[in-house]
């Protein structure tokens, strides 16, 4: 499934450089990319984080849910103001009987050389079927 060299060479470096804090451990490595008045949308999700505190909340939680949490940068473009990042979401939500992965594509929209805004686009449901997972399924304490 990974991608080839041509297709990582159409990843902006910012795009590069987000898909990496994801998997680095260090929750501080991604909102270190955001402003301090960033906010980072998780569109499935209907979920809003605000601040460099919230990225790193998000994170958290988010590798606390997610097992073996992945994102693989396929391909993308960056703009004046932007960059679009597509790739592959992987990972095993805690439980589930199998793992997933997803295309997700996100938005950043930036402010110099950092994330100002980022909405994330990914098909929940479709995360919820390879994990074996009902369609209602939630997390727990949710």
């Amino acid at each position: 499934m990974g991608a080839t060299k041509h297709e990582k060479d159409r990843v902006p470096a910012i795009g590069r450089r987000w898909a990496a804090a994801w998997t680095t451990g260090d929750t501080r490595d991604l909102a270190r990319l955001y402003t301090k008045d960033a906010v980072y949308t998780d569109r499935a999700l209907n979920l809003v984080f605000r601040g460099p505190k919230g990225v790193e909340e998000w994170e958290t939680g988010s590798h606390q849910l997610i097992e073996n949490l992945g994102f693989e940068a396929t391909g993308g473009f960056r703009g004046r103001d932007g960059a679009v990042v597509e790739g592959v979401f992987t990972g095993r939500i805690a439980g589930a009987p199998r793992p997933f992965a997803v295309p997700l594509v996100t938005v950043l929209r930036l402010r110099g050389n950092l994330i100002q805004s980022s909405d994330d686009y990914y098909n929940r449901g479709e995360i919820l079927s390879d994990s074996g997972l009902p369609a209602d399924w939630t997390p727990p304490g949710s």
